[in-house]
């Protein structure tokens, strides 16, 4: 006896379904307002036609008074929540091309990533995220520390930062100046805001230290460079007088 898995018939066909109805809640709502301008609208335009000698005039004029005055209030209510969930002045960025291009750098297509960026600040000039984006693409996928410096402090002039973004950019463009390119004295004035900034923070205090120790090497330098005739002419208080 052999068992057999059942046979799949394909002489039934599935019941094709309709396209959704996408209407039905708006008119669902003007149902709603008709409603409300024939319940109360017919007996206020009555009595405003009887007081004003019209009667069937008023009973005409009073549901599509109401009517309108229904609709309107409910199409100013809409626009009201908009306004403030989505306010119009905001620069927040559209999310698909952030995720665009967060999908390109993953690829390691890092220049393309940037453009997507770049675009994106057309449409929000002062969105501070993505010139720090911008920034670290330049620094770790194209490995281009100048560029990424450059949208470090493009981003500090021309962005709204919040106080954390304004600390990152600055500590980060320090870093690559003093690590990456060997300019310590390009770095000093970053280092010099955030310890002015944020004294207390871990942040400011390491900017305080490396200024401290930039001038420090600057001034072992200056020392350095001075000839042994230079440092005698020091010591001795001065060259000596011509006679």
């Amino acid at each position: 006896m052999s068992l057999e898995p059942p046979r799949r018939s394909f002489r039934d066909t599935p019941k094709k379904r309709g396209l959704r109805d996408i209407d039905g809640p708006a008119r669902g709502r003007n149902f709603k307002a008709l409603a409300w301008s024939l319940f109360g609208g017919l007996p206020m335009g009555a009595a405003a036609g009887f007081a004003a000698g019209h009667p069937m005039l008023g009973l005409l004029l009073g549901p599509i008074l109401v009517f309108v005055l229904t609709m309107g209030i409910a199409g100013l209510t809409g626009r009201s929540v908009a306004f403030f969930l989505v306010p119009s002045g905001s620069y927040a960025p559209r999310k698909t091309e952030h995720s665009r291009a967060e999908a390109l750098a993953v690829r390691g297509d890092h220049e393309a990533a940037i453009l997507v960026y770049q675009g994106a600040l057309l449409e929000a000039p002062e969105d501070g995220e993505v010139y720090l984006r911008i920034a670290r693409l330049y620094r770790d996928g194209v490995k281009n520390p100048e560029e990424a410096v450059t949208w470090f402090q493009r981003g500090l002039r021309e962005a709204r930062l919040s106080k954390g973004q304004e600390l990152l950019a600055r500590r980060e463009a320090a870093e690559l100046l003093i690590h990456h390119m060997g300019e310590p004295n390009r770095a000093a004035p970053e280092l010099a805001r955030l310890a002015e900034a944020s004294p207390i923070t871990t942040t400011g205090q390491w900017a305080a230290k490396e200024l401290a120790r930039i001038k420090q090497e600057m001034g072992r330098e200056g020392d350095d460079g001075l000839s042994d005739e230079g440092r005698n002419t020091q010591s001795k208080g001065g060259p000596p007088e011509k006679t």
